[in-house]
């Protein structure tokens, strides 16, 4: 990306931690822009499950889509921008959601081929029992040191992985005065894109307005959390083409 941007003095880096990477990136970006206010960052969240998904395994093939979010950041006035963001890690829990072949420590080879485990493995129930065991908590967290509740949050940008679990995760932060945005009916679990892509959709329909409370919250393989409140501001219009300065 940065090659075909064109964008010869920036700098570029993968965050390799699927579903948690778009808030976790965003969470880096802003730390780099605290150290160089002028600076902007571009992040970008993208997964492509086709290319790694089971399609024999029906628990995960129906779930998963491919898909890709950007969001550009830079330095906004104090009102505005994140209160605060958070990163946990669950590496104890890895292999609810894994590849165990196709790495470096087991490489790819007719074997793991032939007992496919260079494709997508997760344990559904496990997954979710994880998630309800530890996000709300973190939100929890992350809500007190922003000295705010969940009932001032006007929005949940939740990691899109499926709506039984989003509805459940919901309840359980008390998030139920908040509107919960879910692509996920039309993009299916996107991965490390679903976080931008819902924030993307609801900022492109009109339904973010200024100074709204906005919940990210991004989770999943790794075990790993990542999240984030911010104030959104509007960006200011685009000059009109002709106009006068």
């Amino acid at each position: 990306m940065q090659h075909a941007l064109g964008a010869r003095r920036a700098g570029c880096f993968d965050v390799n931690i699927a579903c948690s990477g778009f808030v976790t990136a965003l969470a880096l970006a802003r730390a780099l822009i605290t150290l160089r206010p002028t600076a902007k960052a571009l992040v970008i969240g993208t997964d492509v499950y086709s290319r790694f998904v089971d399609f024999e395994d029906r628990a995960t093939s129906v779930l998963f889509g491919d898909g890709a979010g950007a969001a550009v950041v830079a330095a906004v006035d104090e009102e505005s921008g994140f209160f605060d963001l958070d990163m946990v890690g669950g590496g104890d829990a890895h292999e609810l959601i894994w590849l165990p072949g196709g790495g470096s420590r087991r490489p790819a080879s007719a074997e793991t081929v032939a007992d496919r485990s260079h494709l997508l493995h997760m344990q559904g129930r496990q997954v979710r029992d994880y998630v309800l065991d530890n996000v709300p908590g973190i939100i929890a967290d992350l809500l007190e040191r922003c000295d705010r509740k969940a009932a001032d949050i006007d929005h949940f940008m939740p990691h899109q992985a499926n709506g039984m679990m989003v509805a459940e995760l919901v309840d359980a932060c008390g998030l139920s005065s908040a509107a919960t945005h879910l692509p996920l009916d039309h993009t299916g679990n996107t991965g490390s894109a679903s976080v931008a892509i819902a924030l993307d959709e609801a900022n492109r329909s009109g339904l973010l307005s200024e100074g709204d409370l906005v919940l990210l919250a991004g989770f999943g393989a790794g075990m790993a959390v990542a999240t984030g409140l911010l104030r959104w501001s509007a960006p200011a219009p685009a000059p009109v083409a002709g106009a006068a300065a």
